[in-house]
């Protein structure tokens, strides 16, 4: 099974280009490079909308979603969308518990889970869900989930920005007998962490990348990129390709 991720896509109103990027055409390169590669399925790891939720952009990610795409789609929702209007313009409200947009699908009998981290942290209720679809899994689990689940070594991110549940990933999930590879965004560049039976596989952006090595906002203007994941019945291999 092959899946494409794609992520901080970042859409901004029509014509406006934020740091000089047109967002709406990396968006659309990176369609045609969904196209090429011929995955299994897409997912989109969160902010979708530039800064915040609006239902026009929505609409427009929607419509581009519409046009002869090889594959299956998934999203979920970043720091800079909103959950609900998300869900309602892409047509996703049956995934909606409350105001939180997560769900679970087998991609190719492969378990996989879609999170919702909008808020930087899991609602009571998202927590409990996740530990009931994760206590039944023994062996290999997707996670979709915008923002990393445990430090990624990106100094302004992990400072200003992070999960900020952490340990209680950790709590929750250490003695599970299952893996997870959880697939992120939000740090706007690449990383791989490892704790316990948990592996991060952080994925830069669509639109533009973060100093990892800085203790401030620096801006690095590099890429498009998405992430190509193999699944196969040997483990997981994965890689970053600039288009």
């Amino acid at each position: 099974m092959k899946i494409a991720f794609i992520t901080d896509i970042h859409i901004a109103g029509e014509g406006e280009t934020p740091a000089g990027i047109d967002v709406r055409a990396n968006f659309l390169r990176a369609l045609d490079a969904v196209r090429a590669m011929k995955p299994n399925c897409l997912v989109i790891g969160g902010d979708l909308c530039f800064d915040v939720g609006v239902r026009e952009i929505y609409k427009w990610i929607y419509k581009q979603l519409q046009n002869d795409l090889p594959c299956q789609w998934y999203a979920i929702p970043g720091n800079h969308d909103d959950s609900v209007m998300m869900a309602e313009e892409l047509h996703l409200t049956h995934h909606l518990t409350g105001t939180e947009l997560y769900s679970a699908a087998p991609l190719d009998g492969y378990p996989a889970l879609f999170l919702d981290s909008s808020k930087g942290v899991f609602s009571d209720a998202q927590w409990a869900w996740i530990a009931d679809e994760l206590a039944v899994i023994s062996y290999n689990v997707l996670i979709f989930c915008h923002h990393p689940v445990l430090p990624a070594h990106a100094q302004f991110m992990d400072t200003k920005y992070p999960f900020r549940q952490q340990n209680q990933w950790i709590e929750t999930t250490e003695d599970l007998p299952c893996r997870m590879q959880v697939i992120s965004g939000h740090y706007h560049t690449e990383a791989t962490v490892m704790r316990a039976n948990t592996t991060v596989l952080v994925t830069p952006s669509t639109y533009i990348q973060l100093d990892p090595h800085t203790p401030e906002l620096k801006l690095v203007n590099a890429g498009p990129y998405l992430r190509e994941i193999d699944v196969t019945t040997n483990g997981l291999s994965s890689r970053i390709i600039s288009f």
